[in-house]
């Protein structure tokens, strides 16, 4: 009753469970994807010196360590919410690089357009981009069959509790997803009211601060159809392929490191 009271009623965000390491001049906060966990940066937080960077780490709201509560639809617009409450009480809402993987691509892209002040740069590893634009017709077209697919995931919850089902398998090996009884309602709203319901091509259209998309070209579960072409016109954003899946292997974490090396680095 009072967490309905003081979370439901008075709007106080859910304190997300945080780590951090290092403490240098350049700022970083990492956001997961759905399902899965800060833990999945294990292999890039071992490319950050800490005397060169401040790393925040976050679980998103119903996701790892953070709490699950069962009454929020987990729209963009909460997640983002809880984690500037959490940056707040980090003292850690200087200039800083958002760095999403995949729903977390979303999740950073509406903080930095909520709170610009924020966002040093963007990089957006693996975004899931749904838009319906009548230009690009193609794209408009691929997006409504991944709907289409993303809704019978989240339709179907006795998927996540088959451990032998093939998908769950390549989940939990390629992407950090670990999806329990608890955890199926946060995965299931954020999949629907997050990822499905997204605004992200609109806002970093709209956001004026430097972007890079970066997409694996062995990667099946994003649309990289017409991108380029949709971003063309936006000299903010560059795009950048590497040769992963979608998740972040020792591979595609040298690669984020570099790009935050060369690219988006305090001096």
């Amino acid at each position: 009753m009072f967490d309905l009271f003081w979370h439901r009623t008075l709007k106080r965000p859910y304190r997300l469970h945080v780590t951090q390491q290092g403490a240098g001049p350049t700022s970083i906060i990492l956001l997961h994807g759905v399902g899965a966990s800060g833990k999945v940066w294990a292999p890039l937080l071992k490319l950050l010196d800490p005397a060169e960077y401040r790393v925040v780490v976050l679980d998103l709201l119903g996701f790892g360590d953070s709490p699950k509560p069962q009454w929020p639809e987990y729209t963009a617009s909460e997640h983002a919410r809880a984690v500037w409450a959490a940056l707040k009480r980090q003292d850690a809402t200087k200039p800083a690089i958002l760095l999403g993987h995949s729903m977390g691509c979303i999740v950073a892209t509406h903080l930095a357009s909520q709170h610009p002040q924020l966002a040093q740069g963007l990089i957006l590893y693996e975004p899931p981009l749904l838009a319906d634009v009548a230009e690009f017709p193609r794209h408009t077209r691929r997006a409504a069959r991944y709907r289409a697919f993303f809704e019978y995931i989240a339709a179907h919850p006795q998927l996540a509790y088959m451990e032998s089902h093939i998908l769950w398998r390549i989940a939990r090996k390629l992407w950090g997803m670990n999806i329990s009884e608890e955890g199926w309602l946060p995965f299931q709203r954020s999949l629907r009211n997050t990822i499905m319901q997204q605004r992200m091509y609109e806002e970093l259209n709209s956001i004026q601060m430097r972007t890079d998309i970066v997409y694996g070209r062995l990667d099946l579960i994003v649309i990289r159809k017409d991108i380029a072409r949709m971003f063309a016109r936006n000299k903010r954003i560059k795009l950048h392929a590497v040769t992963d899946n979608h998740g972040i292997s020792a591979r595609s974490a040298r690669n984020l490191a570099q790009l935050i090396a060369t690219e988006h680095k305090s001096h």
